[in-house]
């Protein structure tokens, strides 16, 4: 069967075929009455155009690439789909390319250096062989990677994870003031005696939202005891082990309220707690970070902070074509911060202080 060309729907819609360009391209207005004729033919011959041809003449594919870290880790899902939301509403495609990293690096995250051949490998085959117009990075965990992502002359986008680098931007998320309005919110709720879990001390998710608790003890004139801090490695065995040893080093001076730098660490804490005979929220109240969907299941349901995962990918998407067209709010920038919320549910009581 003959492909159908630009010729053959001039030709049937009575038309020039600088019109029909027009149409498919919005690149120029055209008159209502010869635009329906144009759209009447394209629809009842199922006409799609040649990107390859189009590809030549403009030197662009209309393709993004999506380079993702891993797609199974817990910010990726939603991250690329919040990438394909935006894409949807363009005439960009995605092509996207799993690194599978998780396993590799598990909780060392920091570790990524010791990958960076496998990912500018990745990163080559967009860029040189499926030739994509800019490239989404998306990070599965909270880290620099300055110094990763080799310079490719377009448009590099890192979604979840930040880089100094002059040729890369990122969209990344808010930790330590959402740190902080968490803690205000459990000191609002009458607690003063609170415990925290912290992820990996040198992380710097760890650091900021460190600084948020401490800021909002400071703000409530109140101290946060070291006895009360244990350090954990954001995975849920390890908010089982240091909220053990909290009730078992506290036995006569119990917090009244736990805050995990993490959903995981949360849910662990949450087994300690009740393995050790006491409820919650009515004994301890305890709060999370991430929104993990997983914090919806448990019993209670989990109080803690979303990371708006959805509009980091959305945001990241739009960033990229606002670079590639030049124009538009982000065309210009390097670095968005995209604010997370507090999610209020079940695991914080509210404490009278008289």
């Amino acid at each position: 069967m003959t492909p159908i060309t630009i010729k053959d729907i001039a030709r049937e819609a009575g038309v020039s075929t600088a019109t029909v360009s027009y149409v498919i391209n919005k690149s120029r207005p055209v008159m209502p009455e010869k635009h329906k004729r144009v759209m009447d033919v394209i629809s009842k011959t199922n006409y799609q155009p040649n990107r390859v041809a189009k590809s030549l003449r403009t030197k662009k594919t209309n393709i993004i690439g999506v380079l993702a870290e891993d797609i199974l880790s817990f910010p990726a899902v939603r991250i690329i789909n919040g990438i394909s939301e935006y894409i949807e509403k363009t005439d960009y495609n995605i092509l996207l390319n799993d690194l599978r990293m998780l396993d590799s690096l598990y909780n060392k995250y920091d570790q990524v250096i010791h990958q960076k051949d496998k990912i500018n490998k990745a990163l080559s085959f967009l860029v040189y062989g499926a030739k994509v117009d800019a490239i989404i990075y998306v990070g599965m965990f909270d880290r620099d990677i300055s110094e990763i992502l080799s310079n490719i002359n377009k448009p590099i986008i890192i979604a979840y994870s930040t880089s100094v680098d002059e040729h890369t931007c990122s969209v990344s998320y808010e930790n330590e003031n959402a740190a902080a309005e968490l803690t205000k919110y459990v000191i609002n709720c009458g607690h003063k005696h609170i415990a925290v879990i912290t992820g990996i001390a040198h992380t710097a998710p760890a650091q900021e939202r460190l600084k948020g608790i401490n800021r909002s003890f400071k703000e409530s004139g109140l101290v946060l005891d070291s006895t009360y801090v244990r350090n954990g490695d954001w995975e849920r065995a390890s908010g089982y082990v240091c909220m053990k040893d909290l009730l078992d080093s506290h036995s006569d001076a119990l917090p009244t309220a736990v805050l995990a730098m993490n959903d995981l660490m949360a849910i662990g804490a949450m087994d300690a707690i009740r393995d050790n005979g006491l409820r919650i929220p009515e004994d301890i109240s305890v709060a999370g970070f991430d929104n993990r969907e997983v914090s919806e299941f448990v019993y209670p349901k989990l109080t803690t902070v979303e990371i708006d995962l959805q509009s980091i990918g959305y945001t990241a998407a739009l960033m990229a074509t606002q670079k590639l067209s030049g124009h538009g709010e982000y065309a210009d920038k390097r670095n968005i911060i995209v604010p997370s919320k507090l999610q209020i549910r079940d695991t914080v009581s509210l404490i009278s202080n008289l």
